[in-house]
């Protein structure tokens, strides 16, 4: 047989992958998933190795002295006065702002090692802790340091032995759990009255919240097992061992994002009783709701101005007097950022690399 003609028999007896049973058809879809999978991680960790993050800090801190030094220039007298304003703020209502704030962050890792959890392996929840103050310092003081929380997020999740699947799995789903719950903290102000500020957005704003929670409410048992499903599937051989989950794992995440946003939003009704403001719950809501969408907008370190210039607009239309509404802004910024970025970066250089030995193991699901 010539060697012209073993090829045309090879060719005619080899199997199309339509005609595979369904098993080797999903292996070759985990085996594509995988090569998928390995190459975002080699493309993250380049990237992240790539990353200038001490040009990048000074290039932030640049940014941030050229926007205090126009502030200073432009509105010197209005700073000055809410800046009088800010410091006759009552101790006891900024000692509130702070452990709201801090509360906050224990809720979100607890809504992140939940979602590890899921994967079946756990991350010490101090080392979670010192990553979300980290991201925090990261974003509000790096362009472009949504970006680079995550990656960094993803990068000390992988040297936590947190398989590649399941990273994407707990930052992607993380995300999404932060705009949902956010939607549902929004609702809750808009229901307090049907007139008054940002009344127009109540029905739309209401009917979303209403959804989500019928869709949790409906899908609370497939969910979770659904998207775990996918990530194991996609992950093939990288993918964590089998484990049942609870039907109300959904319900927690919901609740833990809701508490999240929840408590961050009483660091500012704190910040604002501080000052002696006194506005309607409905129109500090919505103002923080519309000051957390801009900040999603990743133009420069911390929303350059722009979250505080949305939150002050939104609070005065609410009700609340120029100078007073700025002092507590820049109050809750304080304690919900910008006092966050020292701490964050001194433990960013003081956080040790995981090995496989810190590793606890996961508790199976209630």
């Amino acid at each position: 047989m010539t060697p012209a003609e073993a090829t045309a028999v090879s060719g005619a007896t080899r199997p199309l992958l339509r005609d595979c049973p369904a098993s080797v058809r999903e292996l070759r879809a985990r085996e594509r998933a995988l090569c998928g999978l390995h190459q975002l991680d080699r493309t993250l960790h380049a990237f992240w190795e790539r990353l200038p993050l001490r040009a990048l800090r000074i290039v932030g801190t640049v940014a941030v002295l050229g926007v205090g030094v126009y502030l200073v220039v432009v509105r010197r007298g209005s700073i000055e006065h809410s800046l009088s304003r800010l410091g006759r703020a009552q101790p006891g209502w900024i000692a509130v702002a702070v452990a709201a704030e801090l509360v906050s962050l224990v809720c979100y890792a607890a809504l992140v090692r939940v979602l590890l959890q899921l994967g079946a392996v756990t991350v010490p929840f101090r080392a979670l802790f010192s990553l979300t103050v980290i991201g925090i310092a990261m974003i509000n003081s790096v362009p472009g340091g949504q970006a680079i929380s995550t990656i960094y997020w993803y990068e000390q999740l992988r040297r936590y032995a947190v398989q590649r699947s399941v990273a994407v799995f707990a930052l992607l789903v993380s995300s999404l759990l932060g705009i949902v719950t956010l939607v549902l903290l929004a609702a809750c102000g808009l229901a307090a009255g049907s007139h008054g500020f940002a009344a127009q957005a109540r029905l739309p704003v209401l009917a979303v919240a209403a959804a989500i929670l019928i869709a949790a409410v409906l899908g609370r048992r497939r969910f979770v097992p659904a998207a775990l499903w996918a990530v194991r599937h996609l992950g093939g051989r990288d993918a964590s061992p089998e484990q049942p989950v609870a039907a109300n794992h959904l319900v927690s995440l919901l609740v833990l994002g809701f508490l999240n946003w929840l408590f961050d939003a009483a660091a500012l009704f704190a910040a604002l009783a501080a000052i002696g403001q006194t506005i309607p719950v409905r129109g500090v809501v919505v103002a923080y709701t519309l000051g957390q969408l801009v900040s999603a907008i990743p133009i420069l370190p911390g929303g350059g101005g722009t979250i505080e210039a949305t939150m002050s607009a939104g609070l005065v239309l609410a009700g609340g007097t120029g100078a007073a509404v700025i002092a507590a802004v820049l109050l809750y910024r304080i304690v919900s950022a910008w006092g966050l970025v020292p701490l964050g970066w001194g433990l960013w250089r003081t956080m040790p690399n995981a090995h496989l030995a810190q590793l606890e193991p996961a508790a199976g699901p209630a």
